[in-house]
């Protein structure tokens, strides 16, 4: 959820803060609620000081499992601008149904948001990095709800028939003329509003949701943006695969699979990206966009050290490496063997309090630059 290119000096802070955080509630169990702030302050060439806060709720009152409902937000100001507040409200029982809800809304302010082009090989100089050729400046909201319902499940699995409604709006506000943006405009560069209905299923079998060890997770989803209520009218088309098995009882082996395609027209936010802090990372933000991508992730962890006297906590590491690439319309099928980028990369993680709260931490490496990224929980 936090933007990586000031995130150096964050993990840092944040590695301190967590042993300031407020954490109230008792232990994981029936009727418990925990609550998790972490702060986070940083400095920025870019940015300027920045400023803000994490806040995960944790409700495990009654019999419901994983839990009854689930908050996770955040909200970073920055002196020179920048603004982004995430929030995910997720709760597994609606209206008393077994119906499980999912609302997310976000909105990003962005002095330093980056475009370098579609395509696979499109190329990358650090001078041009360094200087601001890539970047622009953008507003962006949104707000979407989704549904899951159970339509089979036995003692080890689970599918779920999911339905969504989504509703968002772009707008790039400001392009320097000697900018990668202003220079070779991408689709959809006045901006817009995209509204979407969606239907989807999902299977799975994991051991845990916020920390698994083995089992599955498969999902599928198709995505539809009419033109009478939306700036741009297109269709997308994802798949994921996931896969957690244990070696020598401590070490997880996780691994994912994403593919997505789409078609029509297609303004250059809703392309297919990777570059960022779920794909490729180690390479600029949303340094690869096509109309179809193919991503790839294997992540070793494990929990080296745990304190159940001090605050239930837990301190691991993990090591991972990235793969994948973007296809255009124009080599949809003759690449699809050849072209692949790679990254590599390692990381922290704490749990205190509560071991559904994970704060992660991580470093990738590409051959352009290397990043570093903070987040809530494991990656996937």
């Amino acid at each position: 959820m936090i933007r990586y290119f000031f995130l150096s000096i964050v993990m840092l802070f944040s590695c301190s803060s967590v042993s300031v955080a407020q954490l109230v509630g008792g232990t994981v169990g029936a009727d418990s609620v925990n609550n998790a702030v972490v702060p986070v302050v940083s400095y920025s060439s870019i940015e300027g000081l920045v400023g803000g806060a994490i806040y995960n709720r944790y409700d495990y009152s009654g019999t419901t499992r994983p839990f009854k409902n689930y908050l996770e937000s955040a909200v970073l100001v920055s002196t020179k601008g920048f603004i982004e507040v995430d929030g995910r409200f997720e709760q597994t029982r609606t209206f008393d149904r077994n119906i499980r809800s999912i609302w997310k809304t976000y909105f990003y302010r962005y002095t330093s948001d980056v475009y370098f082009g579609v395509g696979n090989d499109v190329p990358f100089s650090k001078a041009r990095w360094e200087n601001g050729y890539y970047y622009f400046r953008s507003i962006s909201l949104g707000l979407s709800y989704t549904m899951r319902k159970p339509i089979y499940s036995d003692d080890d699995s689970q599918l779920d028939v999911k339905a969504g409604l989504s509703t968002s709006y772009q707008i790039p506000y400001t392009k320097k003329q000697q900018s990668s943006f202003a220079r070779q405009p991408p689709p959809g560069s006045d901006g817009g509003w995209v509204n979407t209905i969606s239907t989807g299923l999902i299977w799975e079998n994991r051991d845990s949701e916020f920390d698994p060890h083995h089992g599955n997770r498969a999902d599928l989803e198709i995505r539809y943006t009419p033109e009478p209520v939306s700036s741009y009218a297109f269709t997308s088309f994802s798949a994921g695969f996931r896969q957690y098995f244990q070696l020598f009882n401590w070490l997880t082996v996780a691994n994912r699979l994403q593919l997505r395609h789409v078609q029509g027209d297609v303004p250059y936010w809703e392309l297919s990206t990777l570059g960022n802090k779920s794909t490729l990372r180690g390479y600029p933000l949303n340094r690869f966009k096509g109309n179809s991508s193919i991503a790839y992730t294997l992540e070793v962890r494990g929990w080296l050290y745990e304190f159940p006297e001090f605050y239930q906590m837990k301190l691991g590491a993990h090591v991972f490496a990235d793969a994948g690439r973007v296809f255009t319309p124009q080599n949809d099928a003759a690449d699809l063997f050849e072209g692949y980028k790679q990254t590599v990369g390692f990381g922290s993680a704490m749990s205190i309090f509560n071991p559904d709260f994970i704060l992660r931490g991580e470093i990738g490496f590409s051959e352009d630059v290397s990043r570093i990224y903070i987040g809530i929980g494991y990656l996937f």
